[in-house]
């Protein structure tokens, strides 16, 4: 997992680039969103690529 810096606006955004899916489960996502927060950023983009299917089952 790669993570790109991008600074739009006085915003700093993670790109998260990964060949693998990263999010399997809740835990996983808290997990990220934790570790980015703790690195002072603001947004993250994640690509669908990345998200387990089962993310988008919104039942």
């Amino acid at each position: 997992m790669n993570i790109i810096t991008h600074n739009i606006n006085q915003t700093k955004i993670a790109e998260i680039i990964s060949d693998e899916i990263i999010i399997h489960s809740p835990q996983d996502s808290l997990d990220l969103l934790g570790n980015l927060y703790y690195q002072d950023f603001d947004k993250i983009i994640l690509h669908q690529s990345n998200l387990t299917p089962d993310f988008f089952d919104l039942k």
